[in-house]
């Protein structure tokens, strides 16, 4: 008798839940958010530190996505790093999509570009991060976000920056140098950051100066805040 080992993945997910889309050009749109654990990166303006996770197989997802009921946009991979589990990914989305119609939408910080090339056929909208490092606090990670958008260009995409006080114009022009590289025509967002803390801040002259930089030899550039949080929802 021939054995057969099936291989399981598990999932590391901080949370699963329906809201609105609060950042990026899909703002206020529906969607039904799975929240993956864990990030390869550590931002200093990072919103999103989980602390918690369960394990979910492919099976016992989408057994909870079916859950859901209320009608919404798109299903929303997020995090922290969704591609840190992309293997689990690209079987989950081979089930989800023998059953639902509806557009993958993946949130990533833009670096792991191997990963991304492995399930870029079952996703169809990304919404990619350039984390600039005058923003960040972190290294400079140009390369990667080259060679990441070079493959999510194949979709829907749109590239949002964070942007601080400290954010340098160096690092926006590097960053219009590189979309215009693959397409000038993919979206740009700048999304100041939100803090209650007023000194912290970005002066609106230079959210004006960053604009105005992208705006020449790009298309679509735009200024957007988190909804989310102005409205106090998830």
């Amino acid at each position: 008798m021939a054995w057969r080992i099936r291989i399981v993945l598990e999932a590391r997910i901080s949370e699963i839940f329906l809201s609105l889309q609060g950042e990026g050009v899909y703002m206020g749109m529906p969607q039904l958010f799975v929240r993956f654990y864990g990030c390869n990166l550590s931002c200093v303006f990072c919103d999103t530190k989980a602390d918690s996770f369960g394990t979910f197989t492919a099976e016992a997802l989408m057994e909870k996505i079916l859950k859901y009921r209320k009608p919404y946009h798109s299903l929303s991979l997020t995090g922290g790093e969704p591609l840190l589990q992309s293997d689990f990914i690209r079987i989950f989305l081979n089930e989800y999509k023998k059953i639902y119609k509806k557009s993958v939408y993946l949130e990533s910080n833009g670096v792991l570009w191997g990963e991304l090339s492995g399930i870029i056929d079952a996703v169809d909208i990304i919404s990619m991060d350039f984390k600039l490092p005058s923003s960040t606090g972190g290294p400079e990670l140009w390369r990667e976000h080259e060679k990441f958008l070079g493959i999510a260009a194949e979709k829907k995409v749109f590239v949002k920056a964070v942007i601080t006080r400290g954010t340098a114009r160096a690092d926006i022009v590097r960053m219009a140098e590189i979309v215009r590289k693959i397409d000038a025509g993919i979206p740009v967002v700048l999304q100041p950051v939100t803090t209650s803390i007023e000194s912290e801040n970005v002066q609106s002259e230079n959210i004006d100066r960053f604009r105005g930089i992208l705006k020449k030899g790009l298309g679509r550039c735009e200024v957007i805040r988190q909804l989310h949080k102005i409205m106090g929802i998830r």
